[in-house]
């Protein structure tokens, strides 16, 4: 069958009509500037590519899953509305969903965005916006065309009259079914402007940019289409695999959720997947980042599947496995992210979700519960902490980790052949190769000792030091003891620093060993206050809980540094029982043995 073509108009007002789409389709994650893109190369007459549609048996409509295309979209929304389709004939897009949701957000619709700055949950921090043409900007003006020439932007009101602007609602065009209500409203408006004092110059602007948005929605055909007709669901998957996995317009989790969708015929495969990452990332007690890859990719872990993220490893064998097991996959992803949580580790902080995997993989074996009051699962707990943040610090996950997954589950399968125990050392050692810290030698306490408040990793640091503590139930800032603010330049030349020490001050006051966790109300209201003076407040099992140094007279600005060379001490003795070396590291860092070295480089 030949390609056919219609005008934007004529397929927009089909659109959740006539036009669905299916549960193999992705959701919507184009942004307002990809719209604006679109938009810019309509009115430059630029060709948008070609769509394809699926004309729909009605008899095969209860087999399938069929969904709305998204009018009033909001930035990060994973769902389109289920359709709710009688015994009617319909057509189903295949390719060209982007486009099509596009124009019709800027049509008929409106794009929600999260102001700057704001939380994600509070319905204040969202605003509606609509598409608007300039019509008075000269697209022809440019010395050199830029990627967008006519005046297209969203705003979340009518933008306020300018003498150099004329900013015209771009949904308003499809009020115009017929050409001479459009002709009499181009009329009336350019009377206006005239009798504004607008240029003639600025007139012909405004007439010429109306009439291009015209044609592009209502004149010229611009959506050139083909039309499968077959009605084998088979086909069709294929088709739409083919149509969409040459370029980079799919992840690989919407084509496996498009095979997945047509063999868990008990359970509907996108909802469960897209529900179970919003679940994550909004459901507990700390806002995560999840995405669809990620579980998917678990689903392979956990089910002792080859755990490349390829296509090819989700045949049906393997998804029938995978199904199968998917309440247990989904009870430990939970119980791995509730954990990470707990450790107050989440979207800000978490920077490799893989690092994750090992950790579910034993719940999976295990089934054990993270909150459970056993002691040796308590230990396991312990010990699961104490690896995450050793491998988020030596970013054992980073890169292209698929060797190290694999890795790290034969340790673990090896491993609860003979202890339930959570392998903790076995990883490290295993596992050492791919870490940028080896946490198996003794030197990696100077690795630690060198961080500073700009080191993303500090947090982990900080937070080894306290395994006890559920930073997951409260908001934690990073600390400076010594006050940032008491640590200018020139309050301490004001305090009698000499200026040959100060920069060493300055330098020191971001050393690890002037940083704390601290409740986020107890750093609000700690503030400016000299630290001797804030310490007073603070009991004999705080001090030791955060490696104080017991002197007093070390509580002094200008004993700052030697309050940091004191404070390294006590830290250098904390991370050594923390990481396994005992009491040799006391005196400084002991190399380790040269065969150990020869295996850890």
């Amino acid at each position: 069958m030949a390609y056919k073509s219609s005008t934007i108009a004529g397929v927009i007002r089909r659109l959740n009509r006539d036009y669905y789409l299916p549960a193999i389709q992705r959701p919507y994650v184009w942004t307002p500037e990809q719209i604006v893109r679109l938009f810019d190369s309509l009115l430059k007459g630029y060709p948008i590519s070609s769509f394809l549609f699926w004309d729909i048996d009605p008899s095969k409509i209860e087999r399938l899953d069929i969904y709305k295309f998204v009018e009033d979209f909001k930035f990060g929304d994973f769902h389109n509305e289920e359709a709710k389709i009688n015994d009617q004939p319909l057509t189903l897009v295949l390719d060209g969903q982007q486009r099509l949701t596009s124009l019709l957000i800027g049509l008929r619709g409106s794009y929600k965005v999260k102001l700057k700055g704001r939380r994600w949950q509070n319905p204040d921090s969202w605003v509606r916006q609509n598409l608007y043409l300039d019509l008075m900007k000269d697209a022809s003006d440019e010395e050199a065309e830029s990627d967008v020439s006519y005046g297209l932007s969203f705003f979340n009101s009518p933008p306020t009259a300018q003498d150099n602007a004329h900013w015209f609602p771009v949904s308003s065009i499809m009020q115009f079914v017929d050409k001479d209500q459009f002709d009499a409203y181009l009329e009336n408006m350019l009377d206006t402007l005239e009798e504004k004092d607008v240029s003639r110059v600025d007139r012909k602007i405004v007439e010429r940019n109306f009439k291009k948005l015209y044609d592009a929605i209502w004149v010229d055909e611009s959506i050139a289409f083909f039309t499968e007709t077959s009605r084998s669901l088979e086909r069709v998957l294929d088709i739409f695999v083919r149509a969409n996995e040459g370029g980079t317009k799919l992840s690989k989790s919407d084509l496996l959720l498009s095979t997945i969708t047509t063999t868990w015929g008990d359970l509907n495969a996108r909802e469960e997947i897209y529900g179970f990452v919003d679940y994550l990332n909004t459901g507990l007690a700390r806002n995560n980042n999840f995405d669809k890859d990620w579980v998917m990719k678990a689903c392979l872990v956990l089910s002792d599947l080859p755990n490349a993220y390829k296509i090819s490893n989700f045949t049906k064998k393997n998804l029938d496995l995978i199904r199968v097991n998917w309440e247990r996959i989904k009870s430990a992803l939970e119980m791995t992210v509730r954990l990470t949580n707990d450790f107050g580790i989440d979207r800000e902080t978490l920077t490799s979700a893989n690092a994750l995997l090992p950790i579910a993989y034993y719940f999976f074996q295990t089934s054990m519960r993270f909150n459970s009051t056993e002691s040796a699962h308590v230990e396991a707990v312990r010990a699961m902490h104490r690896w995450l943040v050793k491998a988020l610090l030596a970013s054992t996950f980073g890169g292209s980790s698929d060797g190290t997954i694999s890795q790290s589950r034969k340790i673990i399968q090896e491993s609860l052949a003979t202890s339930n125990d959570f392998p903790e050392q076995a990883l490290l050692i295993g596992l050492r190769r791919q870490s940028q810290i080896d946490f198996t030698d003794p030197r990696s306490l100077d690795d630690l000792l060198s961080l500073t408040y700009q080191d993303w990793t500090c947090f982990f640091a900080i937070s080894l030091l306290h395994p006890d503590t559920r930073w997951g139930s409260a908001q934690y800032h990073v600390d400076h003891i010594f006050p940032q603010g008491s640590l200018t330049k020139p309050k301490l030349l004001s305090q009698g620093i000499s200026p040959s020490e100060v920069d060493a001050y300055l330098e020191g006051k971001d050393r690890l060993s002037n940083l704390q966790l601290l409740p986020y109300l107890d750093n609000i209201e700690k503030s400016d206050t000299p630290f001797e003076a804030w310490l007073a407040g603070r009991s004999p099992a705080f001090i030791e809980q955060h490696s104080i140094p017991a002197d007093p007279a070390l509580y002094k600005t200008e004993r700052l540094l030697d309050f940091l060379d004191a404070r390294d001490v006590l830290l250098r003795k904390r991370y050594a029982d923390i990481l396994g070396f005992g009491e040799t590291m006391l005196a400084g860092t002991i190399a380790a043995p040269e065969e150990e070295r020869e295996v850890a480089e």
